[in-house]
C-alpha cells in the first residue's frame, strides 16, 4: 500500500504477452515514468455516476484525533484507505462507519465528515465528482457546517490536521463524450461505473514522454485527469484510424472498457492522474507492458488501423 517513488522505464516489448497474440499485438513504445498513490479493495458494491463536471484526485493525511469537519459534497467520493483507520459520519441515515487500510467506499453526495479513528495517521486517496468548476479543494478548503441531529455522532468541532497533497484536477468534457457515447456516456456526457465488491481500485499517475504511444488496450472501468500536456485517443473508425478524443491539462474523461490507442503527440510531457477500477483484488499495480488486470495490452489492432504507432 505504500507510495512508490518515479520510476523512469522505457518500453521495448511486452514480455507478458501469449504466444498466440504476440504476431498480432502492438506493445507499447516510448519513455514514461509512474508513481503509484495506492491501491485498495472496495467494500461492498457500488454505483459511481461521473457527470460533465469538475473532478479531484488526492492524497490525504488526517491525524491522530483529527478531522474534517462536516461538509456536504454535490456528487460521489471515493475513498481510498492506505493506511490507519478512516472515520466515515454521514447525515443521511445517521450512518457512521470505520474503514481499515486496504479497503475502498463510495460515498453518496450529501453532508459528511472523515475522522482519524485510530492512534496513528489516516492516510487515503480522495476521488471526488461533480464540483464545481473552480471550487473549493475538498476536504481542506472552504467553509463547515453544523452537524445534523444524529444520535451517537458528535457535535460538529473545528476541522483540524487534515492535509491533501498530490492533487490533480480536471473536468470531464460533455462534447467528447456526446460525440462518443459508444465510451459509456450518456447524452449529457455522463458516465456511470457499476464497482464490484471484492475487486481492487487504484490510482497512480503516469509522465508520458513526446512520441508515447500505448499501442491497442482495453482497459477496466476508469477517469484520468490531464494536468500537463496533451493526449490523443485514436480508435478505428470509417476505415482508417481516427483521432477520436484529446484531452489537455485541466480535462478529464471517464471511460467504459473499449480497444483504443492513446499517443502524446506533443512536444512535451503529459501527465496523468488515472483512478482504474473493477480491478482483480491484490494483483500488482498497472505499469505499461506489464499486462496487467487493468489494462490488457494483447489487443491486436483493428483490421482497418492495423499499425498506427
Amino acid at each position: 500500500m505504500r507510495k512508490l517513488p518515479v520510476l523512469v522505464v522505457t518500453v521495448v516489448a511486452v514480455g507478458m504477452l501469449s504466444s498466440v497474440n504476440v504476431a498480432l499485438a502492438t506493445p507499447p513504445s516510448g519513455q514514461f515514468s509512474y508513481t503509484e498513490h495506492g491501491r485498495a479493495e472496495q467494500a461492498a458494491g457500488a454505483t459511481l455516476t461521473i457527470p460533465a463536471a469538475d473532478n479531484v484526485s488526492s492524497s490525504y493525511s488526517i491525524a491522530s484525533g483529527g478531522n474534517t469537519g462536516w461538509r456536504t459534497s454535490t456528487g460521489d467520493t471515493v475513498l481510498a484507505v492506505t493506511k490507519g483507520t478512516l472515520g466515515v459520519d454521514q447525515a443521511q441515515g445517521c450512518a457512521s462507519q470505520d474503514v481499515a487500510a486496504g479497503k475502498a467506499v463510495v460515498v453518496p453526495a450529501g453532508k459528511f465528515r472523515l475522522r482519524n479513528a485510530g492512534n496513528e495517521p489516516a492516510e487515503f486517496n480522495g476521488v471526488f465528482f461533480n464540483l464545481r468548476l473552480g471550487g473549493p479543494s475538498p476536504l481542506v478548503d472552504g467553509a463547515t457546517e453544523a452537524a445534523p441531529a444524529c444520535p451517537g455522532i458528535a457535535a460538529a468541532v473545528a476541522p483540524t490536521g487534515a492535509s491533501a497533497t498530490d492533487s490533480a484536477r480536471g473536468a470531464t468534457d460533455p462534447y467528447l463524450h456526446n460525440v462518443h457515447p459508444g465510451h459509456g456516456a450518456d447524452s449529457s456526457g455522463t458516465v456511470v461505473h457499476s464497482l464490484e465488491a471484492g475487486k481492487d481500485m487504484a490510482v497512480f499517475t503516469y509522465v508520458l514522454q513526446p512520441g508515447f504511444s500505448s499501442g491497442w488496450l482495453v482497459h477496466t472501468d476508469e477517469m484520468a485527469i490531464i494536468t500537463k500536456g496533451a493526449i490523443a485517443i485514436w480508435e478505428a473508425r470509417d476505415g482508417g484510424c481516427k483521432k477520436v478524443e484529446e484531452y489537455t491539462a485541466g480535462q478529464a474523461w471517464a471511460h467504459k472498457p473499449h480497444r483504443h490507442m492513446a499517443t502524446n503527440d506533443g512536444n512535451e510531457p503529459a501527465v496523468v492522474r488515472l483512478v482504474g477500477f473493477n480491478m482483480k483484488h491484490g494483483e500488482p499495480m498497472p505499469v505499461f507492458g506489464s499486462n496487467p488486470d487493468h489494462i490488457d495490452f494483447t489487443q491486436a489492432p483493428p483490421e482497418d488501423c492495423p499499425r498506427l504507432r
